[in-house]
């Protein structure tokens, strides 16, 4: 005898008494395979090809791109892991997108190979120094990972246990990541500094050809060329006075603060009527990107005239201030949780009014798969994801003293988690046969 149970939920449930029964038994089926509305894979090849295009082919101004690095060069340049997660991250789309079009997996690698090749290529005769082999390597190692993403995402999925699994382990992956990216980005508090006038010490550096007339850290002027002790707590308010040189002469030092690993703490540079300011942070030893302003068009158009640069540092914050007879000109920067992008992106401290929408993209790009593997779960596998974050998100800044998350970046943290905790709701399609 044949008998069908209730249908309401998409599940049929076929049993026979005293036979077998003639009907298969329904295996788990992907949900991304089901035909429902999306974007077709073709059309998503296009799309990442049009990001890997924007991102790497766009000239950056000088201040912003770092020294020119040897093509046949690996690990070269003050921004080495930088640039290398950069590429990584820039060509997983592309290894997803051909992924979904269900082609053989070698197919994919070679568009994956073919496209940063000529990408590398084009930067070669169009943007001198831009391309290196280390390039190749990285974007290759995204489209790798891009393109097995699916068949983990499949593996995960298959069964609650794995999923909350990864949702755990991921979880935790963001805290460390909060957590040593704001200490990453801190700026350094050196004992002793050894200050001094710029050089051109090498290729590409000039003679400053100002005059520097004084120095002072704390409202005291210090002398030049000997080390000086910082107590804790001070040595945060430095002021230097100047005369400034010829702005058409090229890249010059003017000031230097040496700590005693021979590693620059602090300096200040003039390239035509811009003024670059650094401040050393641990990224600066993991070849990440820090604190490296450029302020634009603020120096004297001709030599001769006096400045002022007065510079506050805390670790997690900092305010520059140049007075000069042409004004006034005032940047600030404070480091919280929703700055780690920082670390990776070239030019990030000139987005200016963009930096919001970068951390809220940044905050939901981060979130989102946390939220999608906590509902591969059950809801309450939700419910207390959302509750952790939010607690990290709130204490990090608290035990840390880095600055708190912006209203952007909790938009987009919320956002983000929403996003992914819905995408399984509407992906999911499963026929079960018990």
């Amino acid at each position: 005898m044949l008998r069908r149970r209730d249908t309401s939920n998409e599940s049929v449930s076929l049993q026979t008494t005293g036979s077998r029964s003639c009907i298969p038994q329904a295996k788990h089926v992907d949900p991304s395979s089901f035909s429902r509305p999306r974007i077709a894979p073709r059309v998503l090849v296009a799309l990442a090809l049009g990001i890997v295009a924007a991102a790497t082919l766009v000239p950056i101004s000088h201040g912003i791109g770092g020294d020119d690095i040897p093509f046949w060069c690996l690990g070269c340049g003050d921004y080495a892991l930088a640039d290398a997660a950069a590429n990584v991250a820039l060509f997983v789309p592309l290894g997803w997108a051909l992924a979904r079009t269900g082609g053989p997996f070698l197919t994919g690698l070679a568009v994956v190979l073919t496209t940063t090749i000529a990408v590398e290529s084009l930067q070669h005769a169009v943007i001198p120094g831009r391309a290196s082999v280390a390039d190749i390597l990285a974007n290759t190692l995204g489209g790798i990972v891009g393109l097995v993403l699916p068949r983990i995402h499949r593996w995960v999925v298959e069964a609650h246990q794995r999923a909350a699994g990864a949702s755990i382990v991921y979880g935790v992956l963001l805290i460390v990541w909060f957590g040593a990216g704001a200490a990453t980005q801190a700026v350094l508090s050196p004992r002793t500094l050894y200050w001094t006038r710029g050089e051109a010490d090498g290729a590409p550096y000039v003679p400053f050809t100002g005059f520097m007339r004084d120095v002072r850290v704390d409202g005291a002027s210090i002398a030049l060329d000997q080390w000086l002790e910082i107590p804790p707590g001070r040595g945060r308010d430095i002021a230097v006075e100047l005369t400034s040189g010829r702005p058409d002469t090229g890249l010059a030092h003017i000031v230097i603060a040496w700590m005693p690993t021979r590693q620059g703490w602090m300096w200040l540079e003039q390239r035509d009527d811009d003024l670059h300011v650094h401040f050393a942070s641990g990224s600066d030893g993991a070849r990440l990107r820090g604190h490296s302003l450029w302020l634009r068009h603020v120096m004297p158009a001709a030599a001769g005239v006096p400045v002022r640069i007065q510079l506050a540092v805390e670790p997690w914050r900092y305010r520059i201030e140049l007075f000069a007879s042409a004004g006034y000109v005032v940047r600030e920067g404070r480091i919280g949780v929703g700055d780690g992008w920082r670390l990776l992106m070239p030019g990030q401290r000139e987005w200016g009014p963009w930096a919001w929408l970068l951390t809220a993209g940044w905050m939901a790009a981060l979130l989102g798969p946390l939220g999608y593997l906590a509902s591969r779960r059950s809801r309450a596998a939700v419910a207390v994801a959302a509750v952790g974050a939010t607690g990290t998100l709130v204490l990090l800044p608290v035990l840390t003293g880095c600055a708190r998350l912006s209203l952007a970046g909790w938009c987009g943290a919320a956002a983000g988690f929403l996003i992914g905790s819905l995408s399984r709701g509407r992906s999911e399609s499963v026929v079960r046969l018990p």
